[in-house]
């Protein structure tokens, strides 16, 4: 666990977090590991999360850190912008941490991680989740020898023609670099999926049947896997085009079917009456099957003809074989191997001691050890799932699973209020 010691003056704190909703940066002190650095800026980071915290009255926000907008050329081992994540509504406090280990696990580039115990002012704050932006660093780390153009779309990856203002969504969200040469290419990958022809030459297969995989693993419905088309990074590299993971505390049903917030006073009141979120929004058994078994030939909550990308490289027979094959190592090698268990075991020892203990934290202590419980049990059967859909003894379809729910991973015993969630 790394160390975070945060300095400003009382005016700064309370103004930032007067305006939090402005995400205007501040300038601070603060030691990583013993480490100063002067002149540092820093603001609250979220979207909906951040004014989630607002509503809820709470001062832990999760932070960026900018070390070097001040202090030109200053950064720590590399990293010149650093995350602080707050893993709001997930009360394992670990599921981002766990998905990109099980990113690396199989070789899919993610953002490095590690918990951080916070003080402000000399005063613990919280144990937060250090990140690593995806970002030009983040680019050299993983591509040394490559020229990366990097985007984080809102955007289904349907290839819709070669108007190029049908994708601006993507091309309006570069994070590295961009520009029309390269978005001209990303949308030649779009085509040669659509079209079925070529498509080793303009998209990094195996690098996309990991992260479908992975996907598939975790049932995030805040992404492409439910209703939304977020929360992912494209790559593109002399043509082809590859995707990032990106952000999974609402991971393993932690973000409602229905995509439907709760807002403004709905959410306050909730704050107020209840004493930690892991009380809200009971959970129901048919919601807690579908995450234990969501169908790995039809993986997306959406209807299938929106999410055409992902569907026609399922559709080629060495493709999906792939595909396959990164599932059984993440079931059979990761999680019922013993690695899923080993990382559980490393983060409880680091934060099982700390986490719930601050005076503005989410959940309390009980509440995560029973809820990094909750979630090895769900894996456990996640897993087992997805190993009997490989087989065939279990439906991999929504279809098939309406048609012979009896075939289903039984999850009665698992309670996916635990876990959190909006």
């Amino acid at each position: 666990m790394s160390t975070v010691e945060l300095e400003m003056p009382e005016e700064t704190w309370k103004k930032m977090k007067k305006d939090a909703s402005e995400k205007t940066y501040y300038d601070c002190s603060v030691s990583i590991n013993g480490e100063r650095f002067d002149h540092v800026a820093i603001r609250t980071k979220g979207a909906s999360s951040l004014d989630d915290v607002k509503m809820m009255k709470s001062d832990r926000y999760s932070f960026t850190m900018k070390l070097n907008k001040y202090e030109k050329g200053q950064d720590y081992h590399g990293l010149s912008k650093l995350l602080l994540n707050n893993n709001i509504w997930d009360a394992t406090q670990m599921k981002d941490a766990v998905v990109y280990d099980m990113c690396r696990y199989i070789g899919l580039p993610a953002p490095l991680t590690n918990y951080a115990r916070i003080t402000l002012n000399g005063k613990f704050f919280g144990c937060y989740l250090m990140v690593e932006p995806v970002d030009k660093n983040f680019a050299r780390r993983n591509w040394p020898d490559e020229a990366s153009n990097i985007y984080k779309p809102y955007h289904n990856l349907a290839y819709t023609g070669e108007d190029m203002e049908g994708y601006a969504e993507i091309a309006n969200y570069a994070k590295v670099k961009g520009g029309e040469a390269s978005m001209r290419r990303v949308v030649a990958a779009l085509k040669s999926v659509d079209e079925g022809k070529d498509i080793d030459e303009h998209v990094d297969v195996e690098s996309v049947m990991k992260y479908m995989a992975l996907q598939s693993i975790v049932v995030n419905y805040d992404c492409m896997t439910g209703l939304n088309t977020q929360n992912y990074y494209l790559r593109e590299a002399d043509g082809r085009i590859s995707l990032i993971p990106w952000d999974y505390n609402l991971a393993w049903g932690g973000y409602p079917e229905d995509d439907e917030h709760m807002e403004g006073e709905d959410l306050l009141e909730q704050s107020q009456e209840m004493a930690l979120p892991a009380d809200a929004g009971k959970r129901s058994q048919e919601e807690t099957s579908k995450v234990v078994n969501f169908p790995i030939d039809t993986p997306f909550l959406a209807d299938v003809s929106n999410r055409t990308f992902f569907m026609k490289l399922l559709a080629n027979k060495k493709y999906k074989a792939l595909y396959y094959h990164y599932l059984n190592i993440l079931c059979n090698e990761y999680i019922k191997g013993g690695e899923f268990a080993k990382t559980l075991s490393t983060i409880e020892s680091e934060i099982g001691e700390i986490a719930g203990t601050e005076a503005n934290a989410f959940y309390t202590n009980n509440q995560f050890h029973k809820a990094k419980q909750t979630l090895q049990l769900l894996l456990e059967k996640r897993a087992t799932s997805v190993v009997g859909q490989i087989e065939g003894s279990i439906p991999s379809t929504w279809e098939g699973q309406k048609a012979e729910p009896q075939k289903l991973i039984k999850s009665d015993d698992i309670n996916l209020q635990d876990l959190g969630g909006i």
